[in-house]
């Protein structure tokens, strides 16, 4: 052979191509013209099952893992096949490391592993004929009348091939650990139906889900994916530090300005901000967020029985919040996972006397110095939560576990295995019944002042009461 490669023991690969009646000479003519033999176990190698993989980086080298964990036979074409240290990293992946002709001598399906930036110095002419899958993604998103995708740039360059965007929202993380995302959806784009329908089995059997974006055109979106920053987090996350910032701002005045403004001191209340202020506007943000994830719904229910049809669009406003309840949710677990900590540890007789039992007061003597002692009535606080003080705590706990529940059911590796009963079960009615033990939570904790208004020229609600407002809504 004029241009051999060994597999990760050692095996020389030959190709064997039928011609006719007879047997070639053992060139390398590809492998729809033959198949490859391993002279060492003396085995055909399946050519439906046989990838060549172009890039030997940390991407070709997790690709081929993952492929070769699928039962595929995986050749890695490098420019230097002969370099110890790559030998040594593509031992490790199960596959073949060979030289770029010969590897695309061997297979069909291609993985095109290199940026955009090197297909002008692939061997063209050996692709022609070939299913190629473009892998690849900018460092930057690039717009423009004359801007053509990675994969659309390959495709011209081979226009005999079928070129097929995929796999590049998979990171080398993804692919080397796909047992916890095997879930995760790969996109595909491609002019010709017939190779995007192979590729989607090859997705399949990795044991990802493909999804069909259509035409080649399509890779420009799919290449955008991966350089996109949390864009369906922008909105709800404005939204909650609106609310957030707004209540902090009220219990600034509440508590702080126009309490200092009545007394006439400037100095009190102010060490108060970077805890119990920020405790108790966290709560109401919290609560007004987890009525924002029903209220769209109910918006939504009572236009389409006015309209009376449910096929008629939303209006976009409205369509864009239906569209933000889960991070809603989610922004609103974290809001009250950090007002439960910060309540353990604050939850005190003096701080909050009115949810314990009543303390008993003594009249002692105080030593003031080594020669003076003071009669001072003393409180002895008492520990243990009166009937109100345990249905608050009890129902701040029920709203907790119940908000964890709606967390967790909302990650896709669980949504998977739910059925669409048990998923609007857990998301709409376990979703109310948190939504009210959380108002009784808060009813529970300040009923007796509930309409109470503090200073502002009694202007100002107090917290606990204007944090009711959008779940009575």
């Amino acid at each position: 052979m004029d241009n051999p490669s060994f597999g990760i023991d050692g095996t020389e690969l030959i190709i064997v191509n039928s011609v006719g009646n007879g047997v070639g000479n053992g060139t390398v003519n590809g492998a729809a013209n033959g198949v490859s033999y391993d002279a060492k176990r003396n085995t055909i190698k399946d050519p439906d099952k046989t990838v060549a993989v172009l890039g030997s980086g940390d991407y070709g080298r997790a690709i081929s893992r993952r492929f070769v964990n699928s039962g595929y036979t995986v050749y890695i074409g490098s420019r230097d096949p002969n370099r110890s240290k790559l030998k040594f990293l593509v031992r490790q992946t199960g596959a073949t490391l060979t030289s770029q002709e010969v590897a695309l001598g061997a297979a069909n399906v291609v993985i095109v592993a290199v940026g955009r930036d090197y297909y002008d110095y692939l061997p063209l002419s050996l692709l022609r004929g070939k299913l190629l899958i473009d892998v690849s993604n900018n460092t930057e998103r690039r717009k423009g009348p004359h801007y053509r995708s990675n994969a659309e740039y390959l495709q011209g360059l081979v226009p005999e091939a079928k070129v097929v965007k995929g796999f590049n929202v998979l990171s080398a993380y993804a692919l080397e650990n796909g047992g916890i995302q095997g879930s995760k959806e790969v996109y595909l784009a491609s002019d010709h139906m017939d190779a995007k329908t192979k590729v989607s089995d090859i997705v399949r059997m990795m044991g990802f889900h493909p999804v069909d974006w259509g035409s080649l055109q399509a890779s420009r979106d799919i290449e955008d994916i991966p350089l996109l920053f949390m864009p369906s987090w922008k909105r709800p996350v404005a939204v909650v530090f609106g609310i957030f910032l707004f209540m902090w701002i009220l219990a600034l005045f509440s508590f702080q300005i126009c309490y200092n403004w009545a007394k006439g001191d400037w100095h009190g209340e102010w060490k108060h901000i970077a805890m119990i202020n920020f405790n108790r506007v966290i709560a109401i943000t919290a609560i007004w967020t987890l009525s924002f994830c029903y209220l769209p719904g109910l918006i939504a229910a009572y236009i389409q029985l006015w309209r009376g049809t449910k096929y008629s669009r939303f209006p976009k406003w409205l369509d864009d919040w239906l569209k933000m309840r889960k991070q809603l949710g989610l922004l609103m677990l974290g809001l009250a996972g950090m007002h439960a900590c910060i309540s353990v540890a604050f939850l005190t007789p003096q701080t909050t006397e009115w949810v314990y039992e009543e303390p008993q007061k003594i009249r002692a003597q105080v030593l003031v110095d080594a020669n003076t002692t003071l009669t001072e009535t003393i409180t002895l606080y008492n520990f243990e939560f009166n009937w109100r003080g345990e249905l608050f705590l009890t129902m701040g706990a029920i709203a907790t576990c119940l908000l964890v529940i709606l967390g967790i059911t909302s990650l896709p590796s669980v949504t998977a295995t739910l059925s669409w009963k048990e998923f609007t079960f857990i998301q709409s009615k376990l979703g109310w019944v948190a939504l009210i033990a959380a108002a009784s939570h808060d009813i529970f904790l300040a009923w007796h002042f509930m309409f109470l208004y503090w200073g502002c020229f009694r202007t100002l609600p107090i917290g606990p009461q204007y944090a009711l407002y959008p779940p009575f809504i």
